[in-house]
């Protein structure tokens, strides 16, 4: 990704419709792992586009660690050759806590479930693809990483999260608490409620100083019955809901626990759901069920 000044000029220019008399509200637009992207800051303009230009190249560097649509990211040529050295520590972090959610959700949650996704794009169906994920095995050691053969990892559902979280990081260390930090799942850091619509639910909240992540099994398939979210104990594509929402203190929290309950029954949902987190999920009769409980939530 690249940060142009013209491109923050034009980007900004349009966003001064949502200003305030006193303070003006900046807006850039992006991608972040090949969904849309958007952050908002409120400030003087020269100090405005030096963070916006900074938290670019921020999603540019976890980009080049992070996305399968990269050749040469970290998850590519670790996918491709199994195993990579001197590993960048995001990727390791980011593994760590992929191991501690698969563990809290009783396996829903895998980043090994990446050959299931292949199986389906490719068009095949009863494959390896599930043997594959059951042997999965990543090792992680000082200055490596390695695959058992076979194994394959997606980050994207996670990733997403961490570099919202990261962006947050970044940029509070500049003195900015962002209105907004969107990149694929949002942040609202900050005290201030803001108004953030589910539509799946047909619900606007009002949220403040929290991450939003939502799952939509319906946004992409391959064919009937099978959609791009795969339960990693079956291999199925499990169609229970039109949408799952997670309310979460971090977005890297709320973007692993989206994936994992888009593909959980409600029965497990409501055994799993961490403390201070909410759910709320839209079934495929359009019936909206509620899960967890998080102080700093309510309906606008």
């Amino acid at each position: 990704m690249s940060f142009s000044r013209r491109r923050f000029l034009v980007a900004a220019a349009a966003g001064l419709a949502l200003a305030s008399r006193r303070r003006e509200t900046w807006r850039w637009r992006g991608s972040a792992l090949g969904a849309e992207a958007e952050i908002r800051l409120a400030g003087p303009r020269e100090d405005v586009e030096a963070a916006l230009a900074a938290a670019a190249a921020e999603i540019g560097r976890l980009e080049r660690i992070f996305s399968l649509n990269r050749a040469g990211s970290q998850i590519s040529v670790l996918n491709r050759s199994g195993y990579l050295e001197a590993p960048a520590r995001d990727l390791v972090a980011v593994l760590g806590a992929s191991a501690h959610w698969r563990r809290k959700t009783e396996g829903a949650f895998d980043i090994a479930v990446q050959p299931l996704w292949l199986e389906a794009a490719d068009g095949l169906a009863g494959g390896s693809g599930l043997e594959r994920v059951r042997r999965a095995r990543i090792e992680v050691l000082p200055g490596r990483i390695a695959l058992a053969p076979g194994s394959a990892l997606t980050l994207n559902g996670i990733a997403q999260g961490t570099i919202a979280d990261r962006v947050t990081a970044l940029l509070r260390a500049r003195g900015f608490v962002a209105p907004l930090i969107d990149t694929g799942e949002m942040r609202l850091p900050g005290a201030s409620w803001r108004r953030v619509v589910l539509p799946a639910a047909g619900l606007a909240l009002r949220l403040a100083e929290c991450a939003v992540a939502t799952s939509a099994p319906g946004a992409l398939r391959f064919g009937p019955g099978r959609h791009h979210l795969f339960d990693p104990r079956d291999g199925r594509s499990p169609g229970l809901w039109r949408g799952v929402s997670v309310i979460a203190p971090e977005a890297e929290t709320a973007d692993a626990l989206s994936t994992a309950f888009a593909v959980s029954g409600p029965e497990r949902i409501g055994d799993l759901v961490p403390q201070g987190v909410a759910v709320i999920a839209t079934d495929s009769q359009g019936r909206v069920r509620r899960f967890g409980r998080m102080p700093a939530l309510a309906e606008a």
